[in-house]
């Protein structure tokens, strides 16, 4: 008689063995390189850096402008490649960046509509209700100079996690147009609340997440040292810097070296003069382990010897 067999995967009794069980729901891939959602930490550490933009920012186009104007932080979101393309979004002026040294290329995205409010205000007008159309050549140059000015902005806000020389590309006035990675490749997407006076409008800054994680998990990692950790490092840094200070070393003053054959070494006899070659207008060397951290010239202080010091090498010994 034969027994029914166990369904694979399963031994008697229902205990399950080695190999794969599904759930019927289909398989995907997952790349640990791309992670499907950002850490709290980094979204906070990219939080700040924007705050810290959109502050400068708000500054900066008040002064030039010469009219109250108020950036914010809108949100910060996660998408793919292909939703940022498949996006409608209104007529834009796409500005393409590049974070030297990081790699991949970044866009700063502003409305035609607020491209066209600041050259207004710029050339000093009311910056009033604007018709949407690219820009003119001679508007391109304004609008490129007051990038330039928002970038130096953006580089100080990152700053916050990562040292970037931010460059800006050739204008666009399609996102598509700009390459910026494969279908699948994350983005880390910024959306300001741009107020330029009573014009209200939407900046966005979009950037390659493989291009800032790196450092996003640099800074993340420097960050898990607490205050309080912090602090007792440097006051044992400091504890040990006064202890050593207080600890006698060996100091010499010397002349400069003189070359001698081994012959005239061995005939040296009570009264030979020795010619050292060191110059009279020349001071001694102070050293100690065999650095040389002074200059002196000899004297005398009772009936000791002595020397006077006349120059202390202090970038080689700090503090």
């Amino acid at each position: 008689m034969q027994t029914p067999s166990s369904s694979p995967g399963r031994r008697a009794g229902g205990a399950k063995t080695g190999g794969l069980i599904t759930d019927g729901r289909p398989l995907a891939s997952y790349d640990f390189l791309r992670p499907a959602k950002l850490p709290r930490e980094h979204l906070r550490t990219l939080q700040l850096a924007y705050d810290t933009f959109a502050h400068r920012l708000a500054i900066l186009l008040t002064s030039q402008l010469r009219v109250v104007c108020r950036v914010a932080v809108a949100s910060v979101d996660q998408i793919s490649t292909d939703e940022y393309l498949a996006r409608e979004v209104d007529p834009v002026v796409v500005a393409p960046l590049r974070f030297d040294p990081l790699p991949g290329t970044a866009i700063l995205e502003l409305p035609q509509v607020a491209a066209l409010t600041l050259i207004d205000h710029l050339l000093g007008g009311p910056g009033g209700k604007q018709h949407v159309r690219p820009l003119t050549d001679l508007e391109t140059p304004l609008i490129r100079d007051l990038l330039g000015d928002i970038l130096t902005e953006l580089k100080i806000g990152l700053a916050e996690f990562v040292r970037v020389d931010p460059i800006l590309g050739a204008l666009e006035y399609n996102p598509q147009l700009v390459q910026v990675g494969g279908p699948a490749d994350v983005m880390v997407t910024a959306h300001f609340d741009l107020h330029i006076g009573e014009a209200e409008s939407v900046l966005t800054l979009t950037v390659p997440l493989q291009s800032v994680l790196p450092s996003l998990q640099r800074h993340s990692e420097s960050d898990e040292t607490t205050a309080g950790e912090r602090a007792a490092q440097a006051a044992a840094r400091d504890l040990l810097t006064q202890g050593l200070r207080e600890v006698p070393v060996d100091v010499s003053v010397r002349f400069a070296p003189a070359k001698l054959r081994s012959n005239d070494l061995f005939d040296l006899r009570p009264g030979d003069l020795l010619s050292l070659g060191h110059p009279v207008s020349r001071p001694l060397d102070i050293t100690t382990a065999g650095r040389v951290f002074g200059h002196a010239v000899a004297t005398k202080q009772g009936t000791r010897l002595a020397c006077q010091v006349v120059s202390a090498n202090k970038e080689d010994f700090p503090g």
